[in-house]
């Protein structure tokens, strides 16, 4: 199941379900929202809002169903981490971005639409 990041609390509670490498990148992406978006709040009350939370998608229907939102993806990276590759999906949500996560080397298959989609994608952006 998607694990949802709002809050430098549900980020914390995640480390162990996922390799390090993936939750220092992660921390490192909230830091730069938190700096973006705080206003000045302390970030241990700092909550992204809920259009904008941080989605480590986990399976195979997940990334279909963020897929056959194609038309308000913005951007697919592919980010190469210590040990595994993980696709950074921008996702357009009220004029903003919603980060989205996939594990590479998590066995997700994508269908063949979306391995071709995904390739478009990226070399589009």
């Amino acid at each position: 199941m998607m694990k949802k990041i709002q809050c430098l609390k549900e980020l914390n509670e995640i480390k162990g379900e996922f390799p390090d490498a993936l939750i220092e990148y992660l921390m490192n992406e909230f830091y730069s929202l938190y700096e973006y978006l705080s206003n000045g709040q302390k970030i241990e009350e700092f909550m992204l809002p809920a259009y904008q939370v941080m989605v480590i998608i986990e399976s195979q229907r997940e990334l279909n169903t963020l897929l056959k939102r194609f038309w308000e993806l913005e951007f697919v990276d592919e980010i190469s981490l210590v040990n595994m590759t993980i696709k950074r999906i921008g996702i357009n949500s009220l004029e903003d971005i919603q980060l989205n996560y996939v594990i590479k080397s998590y066995n997700i298959r994508t269908t063949k639409f979306n391995q071709i989609f995904l390739t478009i994608l990226e070399n589009k952006w």
